[in-house]
C-alpha cells in the first residue's frame, strides 16, 4: 500500500518510489535468472566486464545515440516461462489498488519486460533533448489513469546509470493539453506542449551551451500552476517505481560502470483494452 504522502506524491508528480517493495532476496533471484539468460544467449557474464559491450566515447551530439548492442529490451531475450511473478506481491498490488481502485485493474500476465543497459559512455551524463514521449495517448481522465506503469529494480540503479528520465508533473500538463473527448498520440501531445510552453520547447531542443542538469533537474519550473522538473529513475535492489502512464519521459545514457537491470510492466484499469487505446 501507499502511504498518504506517497499517494499525494503520485498525484502531484506522477511518479513515486516504493523502497524495498519487492525485497532484495527476490530481486537478486530475478537478477540471477536474467544474467543466466544473457550468459547463455549472448555470452555476457556477471562479474566479467570484459565480456560486456565496450562503452563508447561520444562524438558531437552523441548524447542522443541510444540503442544498439548495449541494450537488451523487451521479452524476446528471456524464456516465456519467466514472468517475474515476484513483483506482483501484496505490497505492489496494494499500491496499484490505491492508484486504480481495489479490484478495478487487470493483473498483468507478465510482471516484467527487460530494461537492461550496459555502460554506454565514458563521458559526462546529460539530460537528453530527444526521444521524449508518452506511453499512453493524451486524454482527459476524470475517472483517473487508464493504468499505471510499474518499474522494478533488480540491481542498484545509480545516478547517470541509464535510468529513464521523467518530467515530474507533466501528466497534469498533458491532460490539460487534450481537449474534452480528444485523444492525442504521443507525438501530437509533445508538439502541443512544445508550442505552449517555452520550458518544454527548450527541453526538447539541443543547446550545447546550456547547463541542462541545472535548468531542468535542479531548478525545474512552474507552468500553469504545475511544478515540473526532470527526475531520473534511481533505486536499490527491490525498489519499485510507479509512474503515471501520461508522463513525458525519455531514455538516457548509462554513463556509470555497471549495467542497469530494471523490469517493467503495466497494470491496466479494468475494461481498458491496451491495443485499442489509440483508436
Amino acid at each position: 500500500m501507499l502511504t498518504g504522502q506517497q499517494r499525494d506524491e503520485f498525484d502531484r508528480y506522477g511518479i513515486v518510489r516504493m523502497p524495498g517493495a519487492v525485497g532484495k532476496a527476490a530481486a537478486d533471484e530475478m537478477l540471477t535468472t536474467v544474467w543466466d539468460c544473457l550468459r547463455d544467449r549472448y555470452h555476457l557474464h556477471r562479474g566479467a566486464p570484459d565480456t560486456w559491450p565496450e562503452p563508447q566515447r561520444q562524438s558531437a551530439g552523441g548524447l542522443q545515440q541510444i540503442g544498439g548492442a548495449h541494450r537488451y529490451l523487451g521479452t524476446h531475450h528471456i524464456p516465456k516461462s519467466l514472468t517475474f511473478e515476484q513483483v506482483g506481491n501484496t505490497a505492489v498490488c496494494g499500491a496499484v489498488d490505491d492508484v486504480l481502485g481495489s479490484g478495478n485493474w487487470q493483473r498483468p500476465e507478465r510482471w516484467g519486460s527487460l530494461l537492461v543497459t550496459f555502460p554506454e559512455s565514458t563521458e559526462r551524463w546529460e539530460v537528453p533533448c530527444s526521444n521524449w514521449h508518452l506511453d499512453f495517448p493524451a486524454s482527459q481522465s476524470p475517472s483517473g489513469p487508464a493504468g499505471v506503469r510499474i518499474f522494478s529494480c533488480l540491481a542498484k540503479l545509480p545516478e547517470c546509470g541509464g535510468g529513464t528520465v521523467f518530467v515530474a508533473g507533466s501528466h497534469r500538463l498533458v491532460e490539460k493539453a487534450a481537449r474534452a473527448g480528444e485523444i492525442l498520440r504521443s507525438a501530437d501531445a509533445r508538439m502541443r506542449l512544445i508550442r505552449a510552453y517555452p520550458w518544454v520547447k527548450a527541453l526538447c531542443s539541443r543547446d550545447e551551451k546550456a547547463d541542462r542538469v541545472r535548468r531542468f533537474m535542479r531548478e525545474g519550473t512552474r507552468i500553469d500552476g504545475v511544478e515540473v522538473r526532470v527526475v531520473e529513475m534511481i533505486g536499490e535492489p527491490g525498489d519499485v517505481v510507479l509512474v503515471h502512464p501520461m508522463m513525458l519521459h525519455a531514455p538516457a545514457l548509462n554513463c556509470s560502470s555497471m549495467p542497469r537491470f530494471v523490469v517493467q510492466t503495466t497494470a491496466f484499469r479494468k475494461g481498458v483494452e491496451p491495443f485499442k487505446l489509440y483508436r
